[in-house]
Order: structure tokens, then sequence, then C-alpha cells
């Protein structure tokens, strides 16, 4: 072989040193989001029914890891061209602040993880209460904000629930269950009011009631990674009960 055609062969055996390649763009798979509109449509019940059922509470909206607890809910406020994160706190939770009334329609607040990882819940809560309490009046009103607000919960909705909520107080009603998420795991809990005092049954504790498997528990946020955290309260139940009555959460011993 020439001298030069070895320096051809050569070249050709050498290999090409590649330039880095920039990507850009996002995945079109779906994200956790919900729109500014219906997170409005929740603060709208709550300023509306707050002086009758929680007079002294503060409005905040919860986001959970719905499928398994290392996920984080990041999450951002978009519209147009603006990204802008949103600060959570130790549970969290954020405030909806009085100017996202003036944002344009297309505003969402949006999470990084897929679809269905998140669990989203109205947070309304009294101050001053003792640690491991929630009130019976904060928790009402949580529930007309969901359900008669922004929706922002899974849950299973036939026709009928609407012609129900059309009708009635769905958040009295025996047809209907409302639960929360407590804090921290809960072994029990005992609602008290004046001297007064009953135990929430077992089977209402991390929707026992419902069974440890369930065809429709893919509509619903509590089956999966929060189920531990989950109080069922059966609205009927506790109609007697005043705004002020507590809910005592005993949580579970490690």
């Amino acid at each position: 072989m020439s001298a030069a055609a070895w320096l051809i062969a050569l070249a050709l055996a050498a290999p090409a040193e590649l330039l880095p390649v920039e990507v850009q763009g996002e995945s079109t798979a779906s994200r956790e989001h919900k729109t500014v509109a219906d997170l409005l449509l929740v603060l709208d019940v709550f300023e509306r029914e707050k002086a009758g059922l929680a007079p002294r509470a503060e409005l905040r909206i919860r986001v959970l890891p719905r499928r398994d607890l290392a996920d984080e809910p990041a999450l951002e406020l978009r519209h147009g061209a603006v990204r802008q994160p949103i600060a959570l706190d130790a549970l969290g939770r954020f405030a909806i602040p009085p100017e996202w009334r003036q944002l344009p329609p297309d505003a969402v607040v949006r999470s990084r993880l897929l679809d269905g990882r998140l669990a989203w819940a109205v947070d309304v809560r009294t101050p001053g209460l003792p640690e491991r309490a929630r009130r019976l009046g904060d928790l009402r009103l949580e529930c007309r904000a969901d359900l008669y607000g922004g929706a922002l919960a899974r849950g299973i909705k036939p026709p009928a629930f609407h012609a129900l909520r059309a009708a009635t107080d769905v958040c009295t009603s025996r047809h209907v269950a409302w639960g929360f998420f407590a804090d921290a795991p809960v072994f029990a809990a005992q609602i008290h009011d004046d001297g007064r005092r009953a135990e929430l049954p077992y089977r209402w504790m991390h929707g026992s009631e419902m069974g440890q498997t369930g065809l429709l528990f893919g509509l619903l946020d509590w089956p999966f990674a929060q189920r531990d955290h989950f109080v069922v309260l059966p609205p009927d139940k506790w109609k007697a009960w005043p705004q002020d009555a507590l809910i005592e959460l005993e949580p579970m011993t490690p």
C-alpha cells in the first residue's frame, strides 16, 4: 500500500469527533396540573361560606404524592411563556394569591410529574388548634369548596351524584363519603366538643370500609401511597355536631 493510500485508510478508520447536540422542547405526555380557573372556584366558595363554617380559617391547596412517596410534587405557574415556581410549605401546600384573578384563561399550575402521580386537596385550617387536631367546620368547608368549587380531588361521580348535588347538600348526605388526609399516618380518631366524645369507627380509617382492592380504586386518590393518612368522615354521622367540634388524630407508632 502506498503512503497516500495508507493515510486515507487510517483517516477512514479513525472515529469521527461528534459535536454536542442540544435537544429542545417538552414531552407531550400529560402532566399533573390544575387550571387557575378551577383553583379560583375553590377560593370563591371558601370566601362565600367561611363566615358560617370557619370564620377564622385559612385556605391552602395541598398536593401529595399519590402513587409513590418518593415523588416530589414541585409546582410552577404557567401561562404563555411564563414559568414561575410555586413555593410549597412543609405539608405540600400553597396559597391562592388574589392577583391570580387577573391571569389569562390559559393559566395553569403544573407539576413535572406524570398525570396520576399527585393527589390534590383543599386544605382549610383554623390557626391555633392543638397539634394533631382538625376542626369539623374546617373539614366541612373543605368538602364544600371542593365539591361545589374546583373539584380538585378525584372521585366517583356518576350522573346521580350531580343530580343529588343540585337537589341537596352532598356534604351532609349519607350517600356521599368525604374524607381528608392527615399529616401523619393515623391509628385512631375521636371527635369531641364540650365534654361530649365519640370515636370514629375503625372501619372508616384508611378507607377500610371499601376493602383492600377495588376495580374503581384507580379513580380515587387515597388507596395508594397515602392510604394510612386517610380518614373518612361520613357526613351524616357527624351532622349533629357543631362546627367547633374537634377531631383528635392518634398517630401510628413506629
